[in-house]
Parts: C-alpha cells; structure tokens; sequence
C-alpha cells in the first residue's frame, strides 16, 4: 500500500483502538464502584496497571528497536489485549485477585498505543503522511464510542468487556496490513540512557510528568466523582465524547501551531489550561459545567501527546525511536497516572475527591511557573539528542 491507501488504512486501524477505549477507560472505576470498592482500592487497581507499564514498557520498546519487525509485537500485543481483558469480569469482587489480572492485563495492554504511534510515524516520514491527521481518526472513534457507550452501559456495565475486547480483535486482524517497519538497533545496540543527553528533554518529560500527574488523579476519579454528583453515565459519556471532539482542531492544525509556536510556548498554554479545568471541577459540578470542562479537553492531554511525539520522532535517533516513543507514554499515562491514581486515592479517602481537584489546579500552575523559569534559562542549548542518526 501506499499514500491515500495507506493513510485511510491507518486511520482505521486508530480509530477501532481507541474506540475500544472509550468503551472501556472511563467507565472501569465505575465498573469498581459498583463493585463496592471504596476510593483507595479503585487508586490501587489504577495504580497497578500504571505501575506495570512503568516495567514492562521499556522492555517493550527496546525489544522493538532490537526487533526484525516491529509490526510482530504490535500484533502480539493486540491479541493477548483482546483475550486478557475477560480475566476482570473473571475474578468477580475477589480483590487481590482482581489485583492480579490488573497486573497481567496491563502488562501486555501498554504496548499497543506508543508501539503503533512509533509504527505510524516512521510509515508516515517515509510516504510524507500528517501523522495527526491520522490521529485524528482515532479521537473520532473515541468520541463515537464514548456516547455510544454511555448509553449503552448505562443499561448495563459488564457489556463494556465484550465491546473492547471485539474492537480489539478486529484492530488486530486489520493490524496484520499495515506496512512493516524493522527495528534499527539489528547491528549495533543503542544505550537507552542516551535519550537522557539532551537536558530540554528531560525538562519537557519532567514538566509533562507532574502536571499529567492530575491528568491521573482525573481519569481515576472524575466518573466516580461525577456519579457521587448525581450525573448520570449517559451524561458522563456525553461529555467524554464532547471532549474527544474538542481535540479535533487541535489534531487538524496541530503541525501549523507548531512551526508558529513551538513545543515550549504550547506545553505552557497547556498547562495553564489544565489549572482552570481542574478549578472549575472543584467548584459545583452541574450538567452545564461538567460539558464545559470537557470542552478545554482539547487544548491539553493532545498537545502534549502531539508536542511529545513530534519531539521524539524530530530529535531522537532512529535507534531509539520506539523506546522514545514508550519513555512518551510512560511520562504521561504509566508514572504520572501511577502518583495520581495512588496519592489521589490516599487524598480522596482522607479529604474527599472535591479538594483534590483544587490541589490538582494549584500544582499545574507551579509547574507552569517552574517550566517556563528552567526552559528559557537553557534556551540556547541544542535540541538534537547528541550521536543521533536521522
């Protein structure tokens, strides 16, 4: 394949996975409070999965850069994710047990998204694709799903399980067509330690880091929360879906606001985003401002997604790539959702999930404020990761 055959090729293979996801992430803490599990388990059950991607997703990436196709794993990956999922409805309301297949489910699971954005963007250097408008294609599926699913569970939950384990299924058998990308590391071994050689990077993972570490605090507890409000799930995934399109703009015009901008100044922006959202979360959370907060979704988690992505496949060596492209979904979902999810959950049962939000907007901005001091005082420092090979 290649050109328009590839690009509408891989647009549908993005928008059957995150499809699966936006039947399935929003509405597994709710799936746990049903369960009658109290704010610190629904904490430690996120923070389980998080935790094992933060082992597993590195070793991930390296065996992808060492691997004679990258595709393999990728399709690996897919259809232990499709078949493991059942293991949560399996264990019933045993909690260590649950514990464990969170664990085993999350392990295989975290490779899927930064695998097959590594595969899309070296497929879309080489046929001169727009990787976000590809992208974009999976926020459409997300945002079709998310409403299609908040209906749809709100009748009944466990439907979630054969819904993203079928979409999943089916983005495996489409997986097997898309165009094969080797590994670079065949000859020579890359040191993960070299992506670290570039003091802006690890600026940019540090700054993304604590501030999607709220991102996390968010997904584990805003459905929780939301129902605590008296909204219901149709609602919940209303908004989830208005959220999802929200992105679109930014995913469409992203390479634009980029080359005007730059990773700094939209990271920023981002930022300052992210503390008025969390702020009007804290307040009275009515139909009206719920759909609101949803509406500033657009301007943070895709930019970063977007800006981080750019980065690593712009500066980091062809080595590295995938590793790059896993130390991204580290950074923003695996650690910070880690810190969220279990400190979120300790803040929650002793204050209440209403306060954390207001901490979650007074830490944005000092990150906000820290990020903008650090990053302009190494201004003239190179972007290139030192030894890349472009």
């Amino acid at each position: 394949m290649a050109g328009r055959s590839t690009y509408v090729y891989m647009s549908m293979y993005y928008s059957l996975v995150f499809m699966a996801l936006g039947a399935f992430s929003n509405y597994i803490p709710i799936y746990y409070n049903n369960m009658r599990l109290d704010h610190f388990q629904i904490g430690l059950l996120s923070t389980a999965g998080a935790i094992t991607a933060m082992i597993a997703q590195p070793r991930w990436g390296l065996a992808a850069d060492r691997a004679a196709s990258k595709n393999r794993l990728l399709l690996i990956a897919l259809l232990l994710t499709s078949i493991l999922v059942w293991a949560l409805p399996a264990a019933g309301n045993h909690f260590w047990l649950l514990f464990m297949c969170t664990i085993v489910f999350g392990a295989v699971q975290c490779v899927i998204n930064p695998l097959g954005d590594t595969i899309t963007l070296e497929i879309s250097r080489k046929q001169g694709m727009n990787f976000s408008r590809i992208r974009t294609a999976g926020s459409v599926g997300y945002a079709l799903m998310a409403v299609i699913a908040g209906w749809l569970l709100d009748r009944n939950l466990n439907y979630m399980f054969p819904l993203f384990s079928g979409l999943v299924f089916i983005a495996f058998l489409l997986a097997w067509g898309i165009p094969k990308v080797e590994g670079h590391q065949n000859k020579a071994k890359v040191e993960l330690k070299q992506l670290f050689t570039s003091r802006k990077l690890v600026m940019i993972y540090l700054y993304t880091l604590v501030v999607n570490c709220t991102l996390g605090f968010f997904t584990t507890f805003q459905a929780v929360y939301s129902k605590e409000e008296g909204l219901s799930t149709a609602l919940i995934g209303l908004g989830v879906s208005l959220g999802s399109v929200s992105q679109f703009p930014f995913m469409l015009f992203f390479q634009p606001l980029y080359r005007r901008f730059g990773i700094f100044k939209i990271l920023l922006c981002s930022g300052i985003i992210l503390a008025v959202r969390w702020l009007l979360f804290s307040g009275s959370l009515n139909p009206a401002v719920y759909l609101a907060t949803w509406v500033l979704h657009g301007g943070t988690f895709m930019l970063f997604y977007l800006c981080l992505a750019e980065y690593v496949n712009t500066h980091v060596p062809k080595e590295l790539k995938a590793s790059g492209q896993m130390m991204n979904s580290l950074t923003m979902n695996a650690i910070s959702k880690t810190a969220g999810s279990l400190l979120g959950g300790l803040y929650a049962g002793w204050f209440g999930i209403r306060s954390g939000f207001l901490v979650c907007s007074f830490i944005c901005l000092v990150a906000v404020a820290l990020f903008w001091y650090y990053y302009r005082s190494n201004d003239e420092e190179p972007m290139e990761i030192e030894g890349a090979a472009h």
